[in-house]
């Protein structure tokens, strides 16, 4: 369902953004502009995301490598573990200005 028009905004975009890290109406408004254009959203995104923020989280499945998961067959060779993975090197921003 749309919540916010003007934007075609709808409430799974906004559960998805709270489960990715988005807690204020600040956040959803830098995330889609909710609220900008006339504001009538804002009332219902608002409700939206307080219960989002009550409600639990959803529980994950069992990652593959925990005591959840299921055990190999007898007489199976164990999978190796898959190489760590390195973040990114930072970079320095940068930008340029025409005055």
């Amino acid at each position: 369902m749309y919540l916010c028009v003007c934007k075609a905004i709808s409430d799974q975009q906004i559960r998805q953004a709270v489960q990715e890290g988005d807690r204020t109406m600040g956040d959803l408004g830098i995330r889609f502009g909710i609220g900008i254009e006339c504001g009538k959203c804002v009332d219902s995104v608002r409700e939206l995301l307080e219960s989002c923020l009550a409600a639990p989280p959803e529980l994950a499945p069992p990652a593959p490598g925990s005591a959840a998961a299921a055990a190999p067959a007898a007489g199976a060779e164990p999978t190796p573990a898959p190489p760590a993975v390195e973040p990114a090197p930072q970079r320095a921003a940068w930008f340029a200005v025409d005055l």
